[in-house]
């Protein structure tokens, strides 16, 4: 039951913080600042959670200084692109073309290490692609939808690079990992507003969305690890799969967004294609650290 209570206050929170985007473009927000107070929330969580700057001082000792700035570039890249596909697609729709990740994660992992793709897999990928394709079907423009999705689907890709590298850094606590792979993109993001704006700040009530939103992200990021530890990474993914739902339906609350039947089964066939592979990977990883 806990778990359950736990995934799902991760989901939430994850999902309230990418619905809120739209919103903050209203404003004419800099994607800049609104990603380095993202970035810059969860590294003062983490920072608090951890308690000490101790992680920093195995940086050198592990060699791990590649790997954190190989992942930290790909969390901002990662984070910025999604982030920008919303400019050109529902930020729902957006979501559930992200959650193809497990998907292009085994894929990446089947061909770097040339492992034969099995027949369940072949399906799910064209699945998938049919899914994607019946997405892009929209009276906004097609053209602006592709746009859309291209920019979701390296988001995608970037997500699965994470995953992938991540182990590089299993001496560390997750926790460690999120301080020390968020500063980099924070100040990062920070010089790339100043640069942009010349330190424009916004209006007091952008800022406080955008930190609202920071706080959201951090706070679904805590819950993820809690319930991780708690109950194993195979349930708590299991019902992570509930974001992109409750981010279609926080976009039609908020923004009357709608998708048109076609897109609903497109949407229908990611999530298909994308818990199948997620279930079997999580699935084999557990039978294989047996």
């Amino acid at each position: 039951m806990f778990v359950i209570r736990f995934a799902l206050l991760s989901s939430f929170f994850y999902a309230l913080n990418v619905s809120m985007i739209p919103l903050i473009y209203t404003f004419e927000v800099s994607v800049f600042l609104f990603l380095f107070i993202r970035f810059g929330t969860t590294f003062c969580t983490s920072l608090f959670i951890t308690k000490s700057f101790y992680s920093y001082r195995k940086i050198k000792h592990q060699r791990l200084g590649f790997w954190i700035l190989i992942l930290s570039l790909l969390f901002g890249i990662q984070s910025w692109l999604y982030v920008e596909a919303v400019k050109y697609m529902s930020v729902g729709l957006a979501s559930v073309v992200l959650f193809t990740y497990p998907l292009l994660t085994y894929l990446i992992v089947s061909i770097t290490k040339k492992r034969p793709l099995d027949l369940t897999t072949i399906l799910m990928f064209f699945i998938a692609i049919a899914g994607i394709a019946a997405i892009s079907q929209s009276d906004e423009g097609f053209y602006t939808m592709v746009i859309g999705i291209f920019l979701a689907l390296l988001s995608a890709i970037s997500y699965s690079l994470i995953l992938i590298l991540t182990p590089k850094m299993s001496s560390l606590q997750n926790w460690e990992i999120v301080k020390l792979t968020t500063l980099i993109p924070a100040l990062g993001f920070l010089y790339l507003f100043i640069n942009e704006t010349g330190f424009y700040w916004p209006q007091r009530e952008a800022l406080l969305l955008c930190l609202i939103s920071g706080v959201f992200f951090a706070t679904g990021m805590m819950f993820y690890h809690i319930s991780i530890k708690k109950y194993g990474s195979i349930r708590t993914a299991n019902i992570g799969y509930t974001e992109p739902l409750l981010v279609l339906i926080f976009g039609f609350i908020a923004y009357l967004d709608s998708i048109t039947i076609i897109q609903g089964i497109g949407v229908i066939m990611v999530a298909v294609a994308s818990i199948t592979i997620e279930k079997r990977q999580l699935e084999q990883n557990q039978i294989t650290s047996v």
